[in-house]
């Protein structure tokens, strides 16, 4: 008897759960259809173990996938989750699996399967961040590998008018014509036993790419630029980086003053340096910060916090009220002085929420959380580029000395 106490304890999946899972789908509809008019299509699939893959638009995801499902999932969730005061009461009552943004993660993997073979069913956003421009986040070939590990079906599930409604830059919820989640397509383990993990992982991107922007679909708000600098960091008319700044439907550029509107369409009009969707000026955006950063280029933000945030258990907050980039170190400056972190000894840089980013630096977790308009995707972008670009340098260098 007490062998069995033992081995209940040491479960991930519970009772509880289905219990919690089941109320929070009742207490919740009334909120999520009036705040957000979002409606889920009842899924095909009946109970698990499954692995559920949807793409990542809005802050409540979790809830708006878990509406179409009627058993209780868990969900892959930043650390940061686990910072919070109600920390505590969300692993008893959901028991989400934690994970480091950015970075793999074998314990997370670990539990993933533990879920798994204990019958539960498994939510996760292989795009590993929710999107800034309203297009997919880049997803690794790990998702896949995964799945063929796993062995279980695979429901790929959409979320269409999330981006619309409640843009991660943005700070207002929007009134859309669609806000809809529903099951693209099952895979189920038969199918893809055969398949390439090359194969699986095109399929995956394939079936849950969602573009709003693309949709035609109006969103209504008097706000519905505000905040948009938190995505839009360098201006494709003078070139100068953190110029954008927003109110109500409009923005502007401070330094040579062009200005546009952000149209209930998604779309700007009239063209911005002639982008006519933001998604198009992220992707070019980024691509024009690397060779800037490798040729000079210093981003820079005051009014910061800086923090120390303990893995799974409390934040400290350091001495930091200012934070610098340049192609060597991060260089975090305070009233006792400066802290200097150098690129090549952080693991993982991710942006977290709407204005924070966290970077890996030798087993610890640290994060710059900024002022309502910071943009911490830009030091992000910068981070990645760079060491992208150093990486094929190294290859290149290699495979002319083996040469």
């Amino acid at each position: 008897m007490k062998e069995n106490r033992k081995q209940t304890k040491k479960l991930w999946v519970k009772g509880r759960h289905a219990r919690v899972f089941a109320f929070l789908r009742f207490a919740m509809a009334g909120f999520i259809r009036i705040k957000y008019h979002y409606r889920a299509e009842k899924a095909p699939i009946k109970k698990g173990p499954c692995i559920i893959l949807h793409n990542h638009q809005a802050t409540m995801d979790p809830f708006f996938v878990s509406k179409a499902f009627r058993f209780p999932i868990y969900f892959v969730t930043s650390d940061d989750l686990f910072n919070l005061k109600v920390s505590p009461l969300i692993r008893y009552l959901a028991a989400p699996i934690p994970k480091s943004k950015s970075m793999s993660d074998l314990a997370a993997v670990k539990n993933i399967l533990r879920v798994l073979r204990e019958g539960g069913s498994v939510g996760i956003a292989p795009e590993g961040n929710r999107t800034f421009s309203g297009r997919q986040w880049e997803i690794s070939d790990a998702i896949a590998k995964l799945v063929k590990v796993a062995k279980v079906p695979v429901v790929l599930f959409n979320l269409c008018g999330g981006y619309g409604t409640d843009p991660r830059w943005g700070h207002s919820v929007r009134r859309g014509t669609k806000y809809v989640g529903r099951v693209r397509r099952i895979l189920y383990p038969e199918e893809y036993a055969d398949m390439s993990v090359e194969e699986l992982c095109d399929i995956i991107k394939k079936e849950l790419d969602v573009v709003d922007a693309d949709s035609g679909e109006r969103y209504k708000s008097r706000k519905r630029a505000e905040y948009i600098e938190r995505a839009l960091y360098l201006c494709p008319v003078c070139k100068k980086i953190g110029t954008i700044s927003s109110k109500g439907a409009r923005f502007s550029c401070s330094s040579c003053g062009t200005a546009a509107e952000y149209t209930p369409q998604l779309t700007i009009d009239p063209p911005f340096g002639g982008f006519t969707k933001v998604y198009q000026w992220y992707d070019w955006e980024r691509e024009q910060l690397t060779p800037r950063m490798l040729a000079g280029e210093v981003l820079s933000d005051g009014g910061i916090r800086f923090i120390d945030s303990v893995k799974l258990k409390r934040k400290i907050f350091l001495d930091g009220d200012a934070v610098s980039m340049d192609k060597e170190a991060i260089t975090v400056t305070g009233k006792k002085g400066s802290y200097v972190y150098p690129l090549s000894d952080i693991d993982a840089m991710a942006a977290v929420g709407k204005k924070k980013f966290n970077f890996y630096y030798k087993g610890k977790i640290y994060q710059i959380k900024g002022h309502k308009r910071f943009c911490a995707v830009k030091y992000v972008h910068a981070f990645n580029g760079m060491r992208a670009a150093l990486k094929a340098h190294n290859e290149d260098t290699a495979t002319e000395e083996h040469v």
